[in-house]
């Protein structure tokens, strides 16, 4: 949906990462065992459990053609958050964007194309030095002369001429939110789900293929819209054979709250997300079918202050969680560079210091005026905001070949408290997270492993975020705990934080 349009100019790269040992929350042995496990609400990880297997694609965000790629501080941020597949050319653009050439619009209400930021650009200087996958949302709106809707045959030319550079391209998206009025889409009848379904199936599916038998090939359904249902039942069982659904999710617009977002937006999605499955294998699609969640966010509108808060670090966050749960292989947060906004939500309400908004994971070089950005403080470009903090320490922790393990966490905690384990090598992390202002105390268990592990205690949370106040962008405290027993431990959850328990 997010159609920004915005040049970057930046100076340096910043330090992406910052020890503070003294913001540590504490975490001991329990020295009573069963008095120390009562006092508090539990979190068990269950190392018997068994769960899906993360991907090195469940790590990725939009790389978009207004924002200059080709500058110094890209590839080093993307490399340090962990950042393994990127999407291009970018959201709603993508109906209007034709790639030759260097690529053109045939409107400029849509989106915006800087002289570095090609197609060859893109996969010779950021890509392939940083061994990324690239994920393609093709034209479906508007053909070459722009006339008409989406040519099968250009996108067929795309994906030959990807293969002829042994560029690494695996997914290539038919459309950006095709259902939506917004969209650009010169069809005859727009917006339509049977013209879609047809466009694919007679014309993009075959004709991508035939140019590379191992492109996959995948549709946009409808995630949060008024007729999701209907777009969804359609394009599902007509438009096949296809290879992956992308959707999109933002569940707030223009007005933020923050118990919403660390609350029910979350709820929502993994309900939301087990119904589109539900609407999937209905239409003959496998229970396994790969889903691709290509843009998400806070907030669809306009960003306000809560976008480059701890709060909006602590959604991005849990959202992995429960895409890692239900399976979801691919993943790319909108967007990593090329946005600020200074006419957001910036409600007393709202947890924050700043007086500008983001999207994107990292500072583009601020304060820019171009952007509309002139009066923020001087932030280096590639500066991590805590958004992109957060992904780098799920990826450095969390890596490829993690496998979700259950973690069962008190029903008293409600949703103020949610965690999620992972098995990592011989090992295993736990993913807590606090959503309140308030210190929250849990005894945490491993059952089923173990009695002992070296272990070390991660944080990241409203005490590091604070320091922004003073324009201080710091990263995680680290603490090493030895050797210790891992049957009943207290842990102290800090206000508005990440907190990894890493066992070795």
């Amino acid at each position: 949906m997010k159609r920004r349009i915005a040049l970057a100019l930046a100076v340096v790269l910043s330090a992406c990462s910052a020890h503070q040992a003294s913001l540590t929350p504490a975490l001991s042995p329990a020295t009573g065992g069963a008095d120390a496990a009562g006092a508090a609400p539990s979190i068990v990880l269950d190392a018997r459990s068994s769960g899906p297997t993360v991907s090195a694609d469940a790590y990725g965000a939009s790389l978009d053609t207004w924002y200059d790629f080709v500058v110094p501080w890209v590839d080093p941020s993307l490399h340090q958050t962990g950042i393994h597949l990127v999407r291009f050319p970018g959201g709603s653009e993508s109906d209007d964007y034709h790639w030759e050439n260097g690529g053109t619009l045939c409107s400029p209400k849509y989106g915006y194309i800087t002289k570095q930021s090609t197609f060859d650009h893109l996969m010779t200087q950021v890509a392939r030095p940083a061994r990324l996958d690239i994920a393609i949302t093709l034209n479906y709106g508007s053909n070459r002369t722009c006339n008409g809707g989406g040519d099968p045959t250009e996108a067929a030319a795309w994906v030959a001429y990807a293969k002829q550079k042994h560029y690494n391209v695996p997914f290539w998206t038919v459309g950006n939110e095709e259902y939506g009025s917004w969209e650009y889409d010169l069809h005859p009848v727009p917006h339509d789900p049977h013209t879609y379904a047809a466009a694919v199936k007679t014309g993009y599916y075959p004709d991508v293929k035939a140019a590379n038998p191992q492109a996959r090939l995948g549709v946009i359904g409808d995630f949060a819209q008024p007729g999701a249902s209907t777009w969804n039942k359609i394009v599902f069982r007509e438009a096949g054979p296809f290879d992956f659904v992308e959707i999109h999710y933002y569940p707030e617009y223009n007005h933020d709250s923050d118990s919403f977002l660390l609350g029910a937006a979350i709820g929502t999605f993994a309900k939301d997300l087990t119904n589109l499955r539900a609407q999937m294998t209905a239409a003959g699609l496998s229970k396994t079918f790969p889903i691709y969640l290509g843009e998400f966010n806070n907030d669809a509108g306009n960003e306000g202050k809560q976008s480059v808060s701890i709060v909006n670090a602590l959604y991005l966050g849990q959202m992995l969680g429960v895409l890692t749960t239900q399976g979801v292989p691919m993943v790319t947060w909108w967007l990593s560079y090329g946005s600020c906004d200074e006419s957001g939500d910036y409600s007393k309400s709202l947890y924050g210091w700043q007086h500008f908004g983001s999207e994107g994971l990292f500072s583009d070089g601020l304060p820019d005026k171009y952007q509309g950005c002139a009066d923020t403080p001087v932030i280096p470009g590639g500066t991590p905001f805590p958004t992109a903090r957060v992904m780098a320490l799920l990826s450095q922790y969390v890596p490829a070949g993690a496998a979700e393990r259950n973690v069962a966490v008190a029903k008293s905690l409600g949703t103020t408290v949610r965690a999620y384990g992972y098995a990592n090598g011989g090992g295993y992390v736990l993913a807590a997270y606090n959503n309140t202002l308030s210190t929250v105390t849990t005894a945490f268990r491993l059952t089923g492993a173990k009695a002992t592990y070296d272990a070390t205690l991660v944080t990241y949370g409203k005490a590091q975020y604070d320091l922004s106040k003073n324009n201080q962008w710091v990263g995680a405290s680290t603490k090493h705990l030895g050797t210790i027993p891992v049957n009943n431990l207290p842990l102290v959850l800090p206000p508005y934080s990440l907190v990894l328990v890493v066992l070795i």
